[in-house]
């Protein structure tokens, strides 16, 4: 037998008992009826609370407290934030400045990305770029030159007081960079520093000397007087034809270098050659520097200037009484454009504290 389609439904909650008074057997088999479907019981419970006088609760405060740090003005524990840490890393494809990378400009190393690395660069290469910073001394031995306004002319001595030296030291050490390490300074050498906004932006350093050489000039024209009237020199021709296509070479034209008046452009480079017989010098030119920033400032000029007129007590030396160590492609223009001449003093440069 198929039930009603009635009993497929759940009566509802909401409908209540037709009368309250039961009569007879029906009656208390419906009240039975509607107490099983409609009477619902529900139990609560709520958690009992810890009695504070127990073992148990005791032992549990005592292990959080000694694990949680507490506030030494209110004793109450101090949530901690953890922070996260952010590190840079990089890729090794087989990079030659993988781990240290070399400025071109100062040769400072420092290892890109890393902070303290990058801000110690960037205060190297400020100094060795725009000069080291120079707060100034109370007494200070000035030069008397004509130089740029604002700017002057010191002279440090090795009676001096240390602090003194100690800027010396550290001047040496950023002209090493590029003149090499030492050679440059010793105690019997007077050093002049050119100050300029609060930095020491040009150092040159003269020694005491007995003789030196002469450097022996070469002309461009040197190769050319040899040559007889008969014989005429080679024409290249300067034009490629191909058919009816015509090439003709570009010609670029050597020009003289203006500070060499002798024409000494074309022996910079390479080894210097002297007369061998000595002439007397008093003045030797050990090392001139100046930053890269303040270069064709007539820096060096002044400092040579300032050499001439205070090197000897009472006298001022000649231009052509200056001796040079044995100088570098930027050395000999330098001699050759202050001197007037191509054929200037140069010395051998020893060190008296060795």
């Amino acid at each position: 037998m198929q039930s009603k389609i009635s009993s497929f439904f759940k009566p509802s909650a909401s409908i209540a008992p037709k009368s309250s008074t039961f009569d007879g057997d029906g009656d208390n088999e419906e009240l039975t009826t509607w107490e099983k479907k409609e009477h619902r019981f529900f139990n609560t419970y709520t958690r009992r609370a810890q009695n504070p006088d127990s073992e148990t609760f005791q032992k549990s405060i005592s292990k959080n407290s000694c694990l949680e740090p507490k506030s030494a003005i209110s004793g109450r524990p101090i949530t901690q934030k953890k922070k996260r840490s952010y590190a840079q890393f990089h890729l090794d494809f087989g990079q030659s400045d993988f781990n240290l990378h070399t400025c071109s400009t100062c040769g400072f190393k420092y290892s890109p990305g890393e902070e303290e690395d990058e801000k110690a660069h960037k205060a190297f290469h400020k100094d060795y770029t725009h000069g080291i910073p120079f707060k100034g001394w109370c007494n200070e031995r000035v030069i008397h030159v004509p130089y740029a306004e604002g700017s002057r002319i010191i002279l440090v001595l090795d009676c001096d007081p240390s602090a003194h030296r100690n800027k010396v030291e550290e001047v040496v050490k950023m002209m090493e960079i590029e003149l090499g390490s030492g050679w440059i300074f010793h105690k019997s050498c007077k050093v002049y520093l050119f100050i300029s906004s609060q930095r020491v932006v040009g150092c040159l350093l003269a020694e005491p000397i007995k003789e030196a050489f002469k450097l022996l000039s070469r002309s461009v024209d040197e190769g050319s007087r040899g040559r007889t009237t008969k014989e005429a020199p080679r024409q290249h021709s300067n034009t490629l034809l191909f058919g009816d296509i015509r090439l003709k070479r570009e010609v670029h034209k050597r020009a003289p270098c203006l500070q060499c008046p002798e024409g000494l452009d074309g022996n910079l480079n390479g080894a210097v050659i002297c007369e061998k017989e000595p002439v007397p010098a008093v003045c030797g030119i050990r090392a001139i520097w100046v930053t890269s920033s303040n270069r064709r400032k007539h820096i060096a000029s002044h400092l040579l200037d300032a050499a001439r007129r205070s090197f000897c007590m009472g006298c001022v030396l000649e231009h052509s009484q200056l001796a040079f160590s044995q100088p570098t492609s930027a050395g000999k223009a330098l001699a050759c454009s202050y001197i007037g001449t191509g054929s200037f003093l140069v010395y051998k440069t020893n060190n008296p504290d060795s």
